[in-house]
């Protein structure tokens, strides 16, 4: 039997289409914590604020009063953490590349596991960030991946079903409960690998 025809391309956003080095602020709190590097790691891998706050269910703000308590932090303040938060991103051209080649041909979606300082700071420096038909940010639907609901949101949203879409993501997880809802699902390793899984829709 004949696969239907894709008619959308959902990507992930970090480490498909910008790359972060999520060291660079955990230096950044360092200089302002007792607390070693190795233990604020620890605290972002283990802490519920941070699936809280990529749900939208924490305000910027009330984060950072958070990590403040939580990491011990003293003489930074919101106006000079922000921007250390959000400094951290770097653009990966060759799937950028691939993505502007597939939306000539496609609709293409974005499906994005952030927070709004994030979003937003990407969205405002990032000309891609303007391309996609469906852009859908955890932060703004009060889901995250792997969730199987914010994969419904963004399918409702295009008025598709799973069959006609292609999902790409860098994490395992999100990729097989991608296909468990029967999206077609790519786990992304670099853009080169992408476009050989991808050769039939190029």
């Amino acid at each position: 039997m004949a696969m239907p025809p894709t008619e959308l391309i959902i990507f992930d956003l970090g480490r498909v289409l910008i790359d972060f080095d999520f060291k660079t602020i955990v230096r950044g709190l360092k200089r302002h914590s007792p607390l070693t590097e190795k233990q604020i790691i620890s605290f972002f891998e283990k802490t519920p604020l941070w699936d809280r706050f990529e749900r939208g269910q924490v305000a910027p703000v009330l984060f950072f009063e958070q990590l403040k308590k939580e990491l011990k932090l003293s003489g930074l303040t919101y106006e000079v953490f922000a921007p250390l938060w959000n400094s951290i991103f770097t653009e990966k051209h060759d799937t950028v590349a691939l993505l502007r080649q597939l939306r000539s041909r496609y609709r293409i979606a974005l499906l994005s596991n952030v927070n709004i300082l994030h979003w937003e700071h990407v969205a405002g420096r990032h000309a891609f960030m303007n391309w996609f038909d469906h852009p859908v940010a955890s932060y703004a639907v009060g889901h995250r991946k792997p969730d199987a609901e914010i994969f419904r949101i963004l399918l409702r949203r295009a008025g598709i079903p799973p069959a006609r879409a292609v999902f790409i993501d860098d994490i395992e997880a999100n990729v097989q409960a991608a296909k468990r809802i029967g999206l077609r699902a790519y786990q992304f390793i670099n853009a080169g690998q992408l476009r050989r899984d991808l050769e039939d829709l190029l």
